[in-house]
């Protein structure tokens, strides 16, 4: 029975069995906005799936940057439930022998590069099973995986459908990723308002916390301080965030992605 809005999911291997489901389908990417990479991605995961919503969760992500994007995207799994799918690319081996990967996490599949993407979401998960992907089409680009490989298995998993792939153990996945620490202390994105989320635990952070010599107090939110003053806080993903109030942190304090902090006193 398919109700208006619900798609009905009795999924078979390579899939795990759920009863009623809204599923979605999230796309994760650094394609940005411009050129033709986020909407051909995207065609083709719609075509292959179009009974099921497809929501761009970011197109923005760290550029090229698959460890700044790790952080990012464990970050924002508070938006997934069992069922789920989300395309994840940010792919700047694309076309080497690196690994595409189907990671089943807690009900959750995700679907991208074996570069260390998934390392946060797959290293706190706790019921895991990877796969990689076998299936590569006659004509795929070799610079475009995005649209010619993970874009149609990402809506395979979302509908069911079986393609070639094969079990991977866990510890192999991609090797330079598992020494990555369980939180970083870098600028791992800036927002359109000039805001730089860390890869620090918001909630963890009561001291201090240094952005090159800038010493900054933390605050509840923006009104807890005075205008043009900066701070840090736990922003709405949980992660460490600084801020200045109605001002840009990025250009106050002179910071990218990848800039250092550190706890201060």
């Amino acid at each position: 029975m398919v109700a208006t809005g619900i798609v009905v999911s009795k999924r078979v291997w390579p899939l795990k069995l759920w009863d009623i489901l809204i599923e979605m389908i999230f796309i994760f990417s650094d394609f940005g906005v411009n050129g033709p990479y986020s909407g051909t991605m995207r065609s083709v995961v719609m075509r292959n799936a179009p009974d099921i919503s497809v929501v761009d969760l970011m197109v923005d992500a760290p550029d090229r940057n698959p460890k700044a994007s790790s952080y990012l995207l464990a970050a924002l799994k508070r938006e997934f439930a069992p069922g789920d799918v989300v395309l994840a690319v940010v792919d700047p081996g694309v076309g080497s022998n690196r690994k595409g990967l189907v990671a089943e996490v807690d009900g959750v599949f995700y679907v991208g590069p074996d570069n260390g993407l998934f390392e946060m979401i797959i290293r706190n998960g706790q019921d895991v099973t990877l796969r990689c992907i076998d299936w590569v089409p006659d004509d795929a680009s070799s610079s475009f995986h995005g649209r010619d490989i993970f874009g149609p298995v990402a809506a395979w998993c979302a509908t069911g459908r079986d393609f070639s792939s094969r079990p991977l153990d866990v510890s192999e996945r991609f090797k330079d990723g598992q020494s990555w620490p369980d939180a970083l202390a870098e600028v791992i994105y800036i927002d359109t308002y000039g805001n730089l989320m860390t890869g620090l635990c918001g909630k963890d952070m009561q001291e201090n916390l240094i952005v090159h010599d800038h010493v900054l107090p933390k605050a509840r939110t923006f009104s807890d301080v005075q205008l043009g003053e900066g701070f840090h806080y736990c922003n709405s993903i949980g992660l460490c965030e600084v801020a200045v109030n109605c001002g840009r942190a990025d250009r106050v304090f002179d910071a990218v992605i990848g800039t250092p902090v550190s706890i201060g006193d």
